[in-house]
């Protein structure tokens, strides 16, 4: 009899130990499928906010008010300088519809980064921009293959058919005449108000 009830007590303590073990494991499956879930969600997430983005962007630029409030954050967060403020510009445009950049992305080496992991297509020809892509333009000595010294909004052609002067949205409006929203010649090198205006070397979409 005592050694039936040893017998017992052993397959009890065998089926709680399978029980706390099958507990575990059920805990754990469960934290890890909630963990996957988490992040599918945030993947869908980006990918409902990446849905027609460049026609928000175009969009969200033809207010008036709202570059207006782009290019102020993107002064301040410049430190009340509007010098060197194109990345601010368009990190706070690209915030405003829906993308998460950090406040201190301020040059495009770091914008391109973020915008490379995010996924963003580049493209050289300049005949296939469309209303709302960015562009990025030559390095100082001219060269599509260096460090980009200024970014834009694309917004459009000045004349359909000519692929030269197109309206942009940046952050140099006190070279043109206070304007956000002005022409530039993307394709030719330009002196305004003293200042060298590079070319267009690519732009990136979604």
């Amino acid at each position: 009899m005592e050694g039936i009830y040893a017998r017992n007590i052993q397959q009890k303590k065998k089926r709680r130990k399978i029980a706390r073990v099958r507990f575990i494991l059920l805990g754990t499956t469960l934290f890890i499928v909630a963990v996957l879930l988490y992040f599918v969600q945030g993947l869908k997430n980006e990918e409902a906010s990446d849905y027609l983005l460049e026609e928000k962007l175009y969009s969200s630029m033809m207010s008036k008010d709202n570059r207006i409030n782009a290019y102020n954050r993107a002064v301040d967060l410049n430190g009340g300088s509007s010098a060197n403020t194109c990345v601010y510009f368009i990190a706070e445009v690209l915030r405003m519809n829906g993308k998460k950049i950090d406040d201190n992305i301020c040059n495009t080496t770091e914008i391109l980064g973020i915008m490379k992991e995010k996924g963003w297509k580049k493209e050289y020809d300049y005949k296939k921009l469309k209303p709302g892509n960015i562009c990025f333009t030559t390095d100082e000595k001219l060269n599509k293959y260096g460090t980009p010294t200024h970014t834009y909004i694309f917004m459009g052609w000045k004349e359909e058919g000519k692929y030269d002067y197109a309206y942009i949205c940046d952050n140099q409006a006190k070279d043109y005449e206070g304007k956000v929203y002005h022409l530039r010649n993307i394709v030719k090198v330009e002196t305004v108000k003293g200042f060298t205006k590079e070319p267009f070397s690519f732009f990136l979409y979604k």
